[in-house]
């Protein structure tokens, strides 16, 4: 037999013998020296004070788990967590759960598990959504105790989870009410992921994720296995996009500083990247029109005037998500420049402002006549409080003049024609 051919065989033997011995390795862990609480158990299973609990069951439902090997930007070894509160405002609410998966090689390997006291009694709303009692929070540890514990369980793994920024808003302001410095890790978000790989879809809630992937049918609304759940939704679309060649990054940075970190979230969204390709994810539906930054590599964003007076529209939208706007020409109707030329953005059917004159005449004739359809974002807030709106334009063209631009009304209709 050929010697190389032989070599093959040799290794292909060991292996097989050394992954034998691995599958039929004892666990070696000691289950009796886990502390759990007997007033935190449930139909999910039992909860307790900082219970890091060993993930067999977990690991032997991943029907999904795969090698560490991978090409696709993301991580192999990270941390999914997910919290339970007792509302939805992080400065007013509390964290009443705290669950989390470690996974090594893209495979679960350790938990982390406790239920916190907030100090409150809990909305019935609370209980029935996550079947968390009063009685089952007392006598578990107060944040104060569980944040250092978590977060040095943690390390310096990545994060993901589901809506990510809602849960790191949590921890940020428990971190500041106990007076406990955060660590700033970099996080990744299933939700945001799902948008920018299926646009088409209307709802990219945890259970729409887990239906849809053939995970499970219902989300449980519990820290853990909603944790565990979302790994596999993670692990899905990674899958998803290798087999179709692509690579995918929706990060962003939590400082130091907790202030900072959702801000640098906002910035994230305005940049994502599919082999180095721009991947947009607007949360709207796209109105009717031409994209005026179809198939252009590089754009730049242009601030739109008077986004005071359209608060309210904007609030509607997640400050962190990027939208759908149409821009129409039209003309000024007051101050100034009334009846120079300008270009309005529409955002879901409600004017939601304008450019000024100057960048009106750096982008004039990059809107078609019947209007065009472009991605905006939300900017950080001003100092007043406000937030800005951008919108992307390709790079200006050379600045034209306006004034050679005239407004022909025809009766009451008012229609606008642009003669140049």
């Amino acid at each position: 037999m050929h010697p190389v051919i032989s070599g093959i065989i040799i290794a292909v033997i060991v292996l097989l013998a050394v992954l034998y011995a691995v599958a039929n390795k004892p666990q070696t862990k000691d289950l009796e020296n886990e502390h759990i609480s007997p007033n935190a158990k449930k139909k999910h299973g039992p909860r307790g004070k900082h219970a890091k609990r060993p993930a067999d069951e977990l690991v032997a439902s991943n029907d999904n788990a795969k090698p560490a090997g991978n090409d696709d930007g993301l991580p192999a070894d990270y941390v999914v967590l997910d919290t339970e509160t007792t509302g939805l405002r992080a400065q007013m609410d509390q964290i009443i759960e705290i669950g989390a998966v470690k996974v090594r090689g893209r495979n679960i390997v350790d938990s982390f598990d406790t239920l916190v006291d907030p100090g409150r009694s809990l909305d019935s709303r609370i209980v029935e959504l996550t079947g968390i009692t009063d009685a089952m929070l007392d006598g578990q540890p107060k944040i104060g105790d569980v944040l250092p514990s978590f977060w040095s369980w943690v390390g310096d793994d990545p994060v993901v989870g589901h809506n990510v920024r809602f849960d790191m808003r949590f921890f940020e302001a428990e971190s500041a009410r106990a007076g406990y410095t955060m660590p700033g890790p970099v996080c990744m978000d299933t939700l945001q992921m799902s948008r920018a790989l299926f646009p088409q879809e209307k709802h990219h809630r945890l259970q729409d994720l887990i239906r849809r992937f053939g995970i499970a049918e219902n989300e449980e609304h519990r820290a853990l296995s909603d944790a565990a759940q979302t790994q596999e939704c993670f692990e899905w679309m990674r899958r998803y996009m290798s087999e179709r060649g692509g690579g995918f990054t929706t990060v962003f940075n939590a400082s130091d500083s907790s202030s900072s970190a959702s801000t640098a979230f906002r910035q994230h969204r305005r940049s994502r990247h599919f082999k180095g390709r721009g991947v947009h994810c607007p949360c709207n539906q796209r109105p009717d029109g031409q994209c005026i930054v179809e198939g252009i590599d590089k754009w730049q964003t242009v601030g739109v005037s008077g986004a005071a007076k359209h608060q309210d529209l904007f609030n509607r939208f997640p400050s962190s998500d990027e939208v759908w706007v149409r821009l129409l020409h039209g003309f000024i109707k007051t101050g100034k420049y009334k009846g120079w030329p300008t270009i309005q953005v529409w955002l879901d059917g409600e004017y939601a402002g304008c450019l000024t004159v100057l960048q009106t005449s750096r982008h004039y004739r990059q809107v078609p006549p019947d209007g065009g359809v472009s991605y905006a974002h939300f900017g950080a807030r001003s100092k007043k409080g406000t937030y800005q709106l951008r919108v992307s334009f390709p790079y200006a063209h050379s600045e034209i003049e306006l004034s050679q631009i005239k407004q022909v009304a025809h009766g009451e209709d008012d229609d606008l024609h642009l003669l140049m």
